[in-house]
């Protein structure tokens, strides 16, 4: 060919209109997948049934003066809880006071809290020395004997308490996971349902951010 050494070839029209269904499937495919992670797991078979076999959290008193900013939105004191931990200890949510705390409430079973949690041991490792608190709070139905296993197997340094439907009321939980970042003055600073691994670039600035800012004096 005089103009180019290329051959240009016409698709049938049947073809061509196949091929454009396709692409147009396998995008809607992709955005379906992101849409699955940033959404996180909810409701289910699988979501905690029950009474968590130590007891009931919230047992801790609210702090005094606090009663009417109490809740999981940006600016609120976080609902005070009590929890038994893996093996049996009972851990409060005050217990890490001074402390930047990022609260995650998951389940074995979720695919996106699966997802996170490699993030998360690796923000605790990293800044765990600078006064980074990560706590996991566990919904599966079988409590400790579920989540013991998976802790081993994954490597999970963080503090991983037993939860149950109680604490998911508590704290409002429609889907999982479900990330608070909460500051040294104890607020509220972050809120993520769902997780993508396109957050944590987000998610690690943030926590940067509240490292280095000071508790203030009451």
């Amino acid at each position: 060919m005089e103009e180019s050494d290329a051959l240009t070839i016409e698709e049938p029209k049947e073809t061509s209109n196949m091929l454009r269904i396709a692409k147009l499937a396998t995008v809607l495919l992709a955005v379906a997948i992101v849409t699955v992670s940033l959404a996180g797991c909810s409701g289910g078979e699988e979501s905690t049934t029950g009474e968590m076999e130590s007891g009931t959290p919230s047992a801790a008193a609210r702090p005094e003066g606090t009663e009417d900013n109490v809740g999981t939105a940006i600016g609120q004191v976080p609902p005070p809880f009590e929890l038994p931990d893996l093996e049996g200890n009972v851990v409060s949510l005050s217990d890490f006071e001074g402390d930047v705390i990022i609260l995650d409430m998951w389940a074995t079973w979720c695919p996106p809290c699966r997802q996170e949690i490699p993030f998360l041991v690796s923000l605790y490792e990293e800044y765990k020395d600078r006064g980074l608190a990560v706590v996991g709070v566990g919904l599966d139905r079988g409590g400790a004997s579920v989540l013991a296993p998976f802790v081993e197997e994954n490597g999970v340094t963080y503090t991983i308490l037993v939860g149950d439907d109680s604490i998911g009321r508590l704290y409002g939980v429609s889907g999982i996971p479900m990330t608070l970042m909460i500051d040294r003055n104890g607020l509220v600073a972050s809120k993520e349902v769902g997780f993508a691994p396109s957050m944590e670039e987000g998610m690690r600035a943030k926590v940067l951010e509240l490292l280095e800012q000071k508790a203030t004096e009451a």
